[in-house]
C-alpha cells in the first residue's frame, strides 16, 4: 500500500466531514441516544455457571449427582467461641437455626448442634436416633453436660461438626431446588440470610457468626466486584481528565474527548443491553478503561498534528482537514489491530473472556469513530489564527520535538548494538516466562484485601474451616449393593486412601471426610453396648441389612441424604485444606486409580466446583494460547498486507514479542499465578503494543516516499523526521495508557492489581522496543523500496 495515496483518501473524507458536519453532529447524536435507552437493560453478573464452551459435559457427572442427592448448594455458618457449648452460645445457634429454617425462602433443613442433629442411642428395643436438643436448651447443668458428652463420645461429630476443643461448629442449612441457578439466590435468597445472620439479635462478644456457602460467597463476590469496579472507573474518568488537562491544555481539547469518550463507551455498553448480552461484573472496569485510555491516546495524536500544522498555517479548517489526512490512517489501523487482537479471545473458549473481547473490540471502535468524527468537527469551528513564524521555519517542531530526532540519530548509528542488547534482554524473560503457575485459586485471584475473602481465609485457619469440598460418587450396578459388607467395606477402605490424599483437611487426627458408613458404625456401637470396639462396618450381611433397616425406620431422611432409596449409590463428601489446581487434578487421578482398584465393579464420579475449575486449569492455558496465537497471526498478517512487505510486517512484530516476554518473565519470576482474568493480559498488550509500532513505521515509510530515495541515508533521514514528527506524541500516548492502568494497581483485588502491573511493564517495554528495536530493524534490513510497474520500471 502507497501512504500518500491512502491519505489522499482521509483528506477527502476529512473535508466532507468539515462540509456536512451539522447533519453528522445530528445523527451522532441521535445514534448516542437510541443506543443508550438500552442501558437500562444492561445485565452483569459474576455467576460462574456455563462459564466455558463445554461445560455441558464437564458437569454432567454433577447433574446426575443433583438428580438423586438434590441441590448441592447450602448455607454453612461457622461458630466461634470459648465454648460452643456454653448455654449463651447453644440458645444462639438454636434461634439462629430455627430464624433460617422459618424465614430463608427454598429453605429444606438445618443441621446443628441444636437441631437434627441424628445420634443413636440404646434403648429397650435396640436403639433409636436422637436429636440431643430437640425440647430445647436444659438449663439444669447435669443435664445439659450430659447431653453435650453425648455429643462429644460420637467420632462421627466430632472435628466435623464440632471441634474437639468445642471452640467452632458448623451449622449447615440446605436448600430445596430452585430454578435460575446461582444468579437467582444471590438475588434471592443469600441477601435474606445475611440480614438474618447479621441481624442485632445475634451482635455478641461470646461467639462469632462467620458465614459461608457457594451462593452466598458468589453474592459477596457480586457485591465486591462491582463497588471494585465503579471506584475504579470513577478515578480512570479522572485520570482522563487529568491527562487531557495535562498535555493537551485546553478546554476544547479536554471537553471533546472527554464527551467523545463518555458516548462512545455508553453507546456500545447500551447496544450490549439492547441485544441481552450479559456481562461479566469482575471484569466489566477494564473495556471501560481500555476505552477511556485508547481515546485519550487517539485524540492527543490527533490534537497534536492539528496544532503543528495550525501553528504553521493558522487556518483552522484547513489543518482539521490535513490532521485527518497525516493521523487517519495510522489510527485506524491501530484500531483494526487493537480489535483483532481483542477479538481473539472468541478462540479461548470461556465466556466471560469472549464477552471482554467483543465488548472491548465494540468500545474500541465507537471511540474511533466518535473521537475521529466529533473532534475535527468541534475543532473546525472558531477562528483563524497567526501562522508562529518559529514554527514555520521549525516545520511546527518544538525543542522536545527536536531532542526525539537527536535520539533517532544516536540509534540509527547504533542500530546493530541496539538490536542485539534489546535481543539479549528479550531472551533473559524466557525462563521466567516458562515458568508461570497456571492457578485458578479463588482466594489468590480475589485477595485477602477483600473483607469477605479475609473472613473465609481466617476460617480456613480454623480446625473446622473448609472452603473447598468435593464428593466421590459411586454407582455399583445393583440394587442393594451397599447391603452387601464387602461393598460397605471397600467403601471404608476408599475413604482411608481418600483421607490420605495430600489436600484433604485434616482435624484433630481425622480426615473430613463423610459418608453413611460413619452412622452404619455408630449404630453398630450402640447395639453393642457403646464399647469403641464396634466402631465398625459389620461383616454379617445379615447385621450389616438389619443395621441399614433400623436406620430406614429410625432417621430415613438423614439415611437418604447419603444414599438412594435403591441401595446402590451413595457419596462420600471429602473437605479440603486447601487449593492447588495442580495438586487437585493430581489428588483426582489418585482418587479415580484408588476406585478402579478397590471398587472395580462401580461407576466412579468426582463432582463439585472446585474439581471442574481445577480440571480447566488445561484449558485455561490452552485458551490463552489459542488466543495469543490468534492475535499475533492476525495482526502480522494486517501488517504485511498494510506494508505491502512480508519483512516490513515481521519486522514490525519483533518489537512487540518484547511487551509479552516482559509480562511473562515478571510473571514467572514474581510468580503471579495465571488465572481467568491475567490471561487477558498479554493478547491485549500486544494489540494496543502494536499500535506505536503501526505509527512509527507507517511514518517512515510515508516519508521515504515523499523523499523518493531509498538509500541507508534517506532511511536515516526517514526516521530522524519520523521521532521528529511523533516521538513525543508515542510518549504521551503511553504515559496516558499507563497512568490509566496505574488506577488497577492499588486496587485490593489481587487480580486487577496485577493487571495494573503487567500492563504498565508491558507498554513501558513496547515504548523502549519502538524507539530502539522497531527503527535500528528498518535501519538495518531497509524492507521499503521502490515498486515496480509490469515494464519492470519503477514508480
Amino acid at each position: 500500500m502507497v501512504v500518500s495515496d491512502i491519505n489522499k483518501f482521509f483528506d477527502k473524507l476529512g473535508r466532507k466531514q468539515i462540509k456536512y458536519r451539522w447533519p453528522i453532529l445530528l445523527a451522532i447524536f441521535l445514534f448516542t441516544v437510541i443506543s443508550c435507552i438500552g442501558l437500562g437493560q444492561l445485565k452483569l453478573s459474576a455467576n460462574e455457571e456455563n462459564w466455558f464452551d463445554n461445560w455441558d459435559s464437564i458437569k454432567e457427572d454433577t447433574d446426575r449427582f443433583k438428580e438423586i442427592f438434590g441441590n448441592d448448594d447450602y448455607f454453612s455458618l461457622m461458630v466461634r467461641a470459648n465454648d460452643v457449648m456454653a448455654p449463651e452460645v447453644l440458645k444462639a445457634i438454636d434461634r439462629v437455626s430455627k430464624r433460617l429454617e422459618e424465614e430463608i425462602p427454598y429453605a429444606d433443613k438445618v443441621v446443628s448442634l441444636t437441631r437434627h442433629l441424628s445420634i443413636p442411642v440404646a434403648n429397650d428395643e435396640g436403639f433409636e436416633i436422637i436429636d440431643p436438643f430437640e425440647k430445647g436448651i436444659p438449663e439444669d447443668a447435669d443435664s445439659l453436660k450430659a447431653k453435650v458428652d453425648l455429643i462429644m463420645s460420637r467420632a462421627s461429630l466430632v472435628n466435623n461438626v464440632v471441634s474437639d476443643d468445642r471452640k467452632e461448629c458448623w451449622l449447615i442449612l440446605s436448600f430445596l431446588p430452585y430454578e435460575g441457578g446461582l444468579e437467582f439466590a444471590t438475588q434471592n435468597i443469600t441477601p435474606k440470610i445475611r440480614d438474618v445472620v447479621y441481624s442485632e439479635e445475634f451482635k455478641s462478644d461470646k461467639y462469632d457468626f462467620l458465614p459461608a456457602g457457594m451462593s452466598y460467597t458468589e453474592m459477596e463476590e457480586d457485591e465486591a466486584a462491582g463497588s471494585e469496579c465503579a471506584v475504579r472507573v470513577g478515578l480512570g474518568f479522572l485520570v482522563m481528565l487529568i491527562c487531557l488537562i495535562a498535555f493537551v491544555r485546553s478546554l476544547r481539547g479536554v471537553v471533546v474527548p472527554a464527551v467523545s469518550t463518555i458516548f462512545a463507551i455508553a453507546s456500545v455498553m447500551g447496544i450490549n443491553g439492547w441485544l441481552g448480552l450479559i456481562g461479566d461484573s469482575n471484569m466489566v472496569a477494564l473495556p471501560v478503561l481500555l476505552g477511556m485510555a485508547l481515546s485519550v491516546g487517539y485524540s492527543v495524536h490527533y490534537i497534536n498534528s492539528f496544532r503543528q500544522k495550525f501553528r504553521v498555517s493558522g487556518l483552522r479548517m484547513e489543518s482539521a482537514i490535513g490532521a485527518v489526512e497525516e493521523t487517519g490512517w495510522p489510527i485506524f489501523f491501530t484500531v483494526l489491530t487493537t480489535m483483532v487482537s481483542l477479538l481473539s479471545f472468541l478462540f479461548a473458549g470461556i465466556k466471560p473472556i469472549r464477552w471482554i473481547g467483543g465488548i472491548s473490540a465494540a468500545i474500541v471502535f465507537m471511540v474511533f469513530v466518535y473521537v475521529m468524527v466529533l473532534i475535527p468537527i468541534l475543532m473546525s469551528f472558531g477562528k483563524n489564527g497567526t501562522p508562529d513564524s518559529g514554527a514555520v521555519l521549525a516545520k511546527g517542531a518544538t525543542k522536545v520535538d527536536l531532542g526525539f530526532r537527536k535520539l533517532a540519530l544516536r540509534v540509527c548509528r547504533r542500530s546493530a548494538s541496539v538490536a542485539v542488547i534489546l535481543g539479549a534482554f528479550i531472551i533473559l524473560q524466557i525462563p521466567g516466562a516458562m515458568n508461570i503457575d497456571v492457578n485458578m485459586d479463588y482466594t489468590k485471584t480475589m485477595g485477602a484485601k477483600i473483607p469477605y475473602v479475609a473472613r473465609l481465609l481466617d476460617m480456613l485457619d480454623g480446625k473446622l474451616g473448609s472452603l473447598y469440598s468435593y464428593d466421590v460418587m459411586i454407582e455399583f450396578p445393583e440394587n442393594d449393593a451397599l447391603k452387601n459388607p464387602e461393598n460397605m467395606l471397600a467403601i471404608e477402605k476408599l475413604e482411608t486412601a481418600l483421607g490420605a490424599l495430600s489436600l484433604t483437611k485434616i482435624s484433630g487426627d481425622s480426615p473430613r471426610i463423610t459418608s453413611v458408613t460413619q452412622m452404619v458404625k455408630e449404630i453398630n456401637r450402640t447395639l453393642n453396648g457403646d464399647s469403641l470396639e464396634y466402631y465398625k462396618i459389620p461383616e454379617d450381611t445379615d447385621m450389616l441389612t438389619q443395621l441399614l433397616f433400623l436406620y430406614e425406620i429410625s432417621d430415613g431422611d438423614a439415611l437418604f441424604d447419603k444414599i438412594d432409596e435403591d441401595y446402590k449409590t451413595l457419596y462420600i463428601h471429602v473437605e479440603m485444606s486447601g487449593y492447588d489446581a495442580n495438586e487437585i487434578v493430581a489428588n483426582m487421578d489418585s482418587i479415580y486409580k484408588f476406585t478402579e482398584e478397590i471398587l472395580p465393579n462401580a461407576k466412579t464420579s468426582v463432582v463439585g466446583e472446585v474439581m471442574n475449575y481445577a480440571t480447566m486449569n488445561g484449558r485455561l492455558v490452552k485458551g490463552l494460547l489459542r488466543s495469543f496465537a490468534g492475535s499475533f497471526v492476525m495482526i502480522a498478517i494486517l501488517m504485511i498486507l498494510a506494508f505491502g512487505s512480508v519483512t516490513a510486517g515481521l519486522i514490525g512484530m519483533i518489537p512487540n514479542v518484547a511487551p509479552v516476554f516482559v509480562i511473562g518473565g515478571i510473571m514467572g519470576y514474581f510468580e503471579m499465578p495465571l488465572d481467568m482474568i491475567t490471561m487477558i493480559v498479554m493478547p491485549m498488550i500486544l494489540g494496543i503494543a502494536v499500535d506505536d509500532t503501526i505509527h512509527m513505521t507507517n511514518h517512515i515509510k510515508y516519508e521515504l516516499e515523499r523523499a523518493g530515495g531509498f538509500s541507508h541515508e534517506c532511511y536515516r533521514k526517514a526516521i530522524c523526521t519520523t521521532f521528529q514528527s511523533i516521538g513525543k506524541t508515542l510518549t504521551m500516548t503511553t504515559i496516558i495508557l499507563c497512568t490509566m492502568f496505574f488506577v488497577f494497581v492499588f486496587s485490593p483485588m489481587n487480580a486487577l492489581s496485577r493487571i495494573g502491573i503487567l500492563s504498565i511493564a508491558g507498554l513501558f517495554a513496547a515504548l523502549i522496543a519502538d524507539y530502539t528495536l522497531t527503527p535500528a530493524l528498518i535501519y538495518m534490513f531497509r524492507p521499503f523500496h521502490k515498486k515496480k510497474n509490469k515494464q519492470g520500471e519503477e514508480k
